[in-house]
């Protein structure tokens, strides 16, 4: 065999082979994140759980408003927000995490209950996008939902 075909197949076995990171790669260590973020926001109030899981260059969408754009935003807009009667949970269906682990994303069904004078739920659903932070834990570096009806 000549070195070019040496070369090639030396390429093909390293490029078939997936880098380590996926055998950790875990779409289950999302979704348990991502019911730890949502039993904080039930707990601990909406505010305090983004807050919390917010990576320092977060994007968050809500309808009907400007992009939120990184987490000293996030924690000036959601400081100063009265959540004190907002009850906001979700269940994620569905995640996956790219083959470098790094990042990642949940999708599911959310559920806002607002107790005024007369209590309402609005549902929806929503997607989050998680990069794996340099400690070995998840932040959202991007979220939004749309209103609606869930199944």
């Amino acid at each position: 065999m000549n070195r070019f075909t040496l070369l090639l197949i030396a390429i093909t076995f390293s490029c078939s082979s997936p880098p380590k990171e996926e055998a950790n790669a875990d779409p289950n260590d999302l979704i348990k994140v991502d019911k730890e973020f949502s039993d904080m926001s039930k707990q601990n109030g909406i505010s305090e759980a983004f807050i919390f899981y917010a990576d320092q260059d977060v994007v968050k969408l809500d309808q009907g408003a400007e992009p939120i754009k990184g987490k000293t935003q996030l924690t000036e807009v959601y400081t100063a927000m009265d959540d004190s009667k907002m009850e906001l949970t979700w269940e994620p269906i569905k995640a996956e995490i790219a083959i470098s682990g790094e990042l990642g994303y949940t999708f599911g069904k959310y559920f806002l209950i607002t107790k005024d004078s007369v209590e309402s739920t609005s549902t929806g659903y929503y997607v989050s996008i998680w990069k794996k932070q340099e400690d070995g834990n998840w932040k959202f570096v991007l979220d939004g939902g749309a209103e609606g009806p869930v199944e």
